[in-house]
């Protein structure tokens, strides 16, 4: 997360100028509360700063739903996919960390609620609904060239992505621990070209 950046205004009040610190602040209530819980007000005394702080960054709360969502995009998917493409050029080392995504964070579980939360808002805000198409497409395209990548038949692969995008999402959101013996089935099931010859 970005450094918060406070700065003194007059009579001692404090501003921040951090966006990232609002952006988490809004997604963390609407994890636990959705969407509606996220007010002004609520975001403010949550940051311990005045309303001025807010809308010294944002105009009005619908622009700052919008910027969430592009946060969203950015701090889940093209930021995640970018680290997947740095670390390894190994394709097979690639498919495994993706295999891995739903346990790569120690915030995971809140993150797939996060997540979660802006599945339900996009039921009743085009934007949200929107976003989240792209970003399962943006995912699902990039499972989907790791496979091949990996030596994964193209039309095997198309299938195959879709599968390991279901178990990522549902292994991230699921409460409780599984069997890690069963998830290591369900990975090797999922990519077979990562099993041992």
């Amino acid at each position: 997360m970005s450094e918060v950046v406070q700065v003194r205004r007059g009579r001692g009040r404090t501003r921040l100028g951090d966006k990232a610190t609002w952006m988490e602040s809004a997604l963390k209530m609407i994890a636990t509360n959705g969407v509606d819980a996220v007010r002004v007000e609520t975001l403010c005394a949550g940051l311990s700063v005045s309303k001025g702080a807010f809308y010294s960054l944002f105009k009005t709360r619908d622009g700052f739903l919008s910027e969430l969502l592009d946060y969203w995009r950015q701090e889940s998917t093209e930021a995640v996919i970018a680290l997947l493409t740095e670390q390894s050029t190994d394709p097979k080392a690639r498919l495994e960390s993706i295999l891995h995504l739903s346990t790569r964070r120690e915030d995971a579980k809140q993150r797939a609620l996060m997540e979660m939360a802006i599945r339900i808002w996009g039921n009743s805000y085009e934007p949200a609904r929107k976003t989240m198409e792209e970003i399962d497409t943006y995912r699902i395209r990039f499972f989907e060239k790791a496979l091949t990548d990996a030596g994964i038949d193209p039309l095997e692969a198309k299938a195959r992505a879709l599968m390991i995008y279901g178990f990522v999402v549902i292994d991230g959101s699921m409460p409780g621990e599984r069997d890690q013996n069963t998830i290591e089935m369900c990975r090797s099931l999922l990519a077979p070209v990562l099993k041992p010859s």
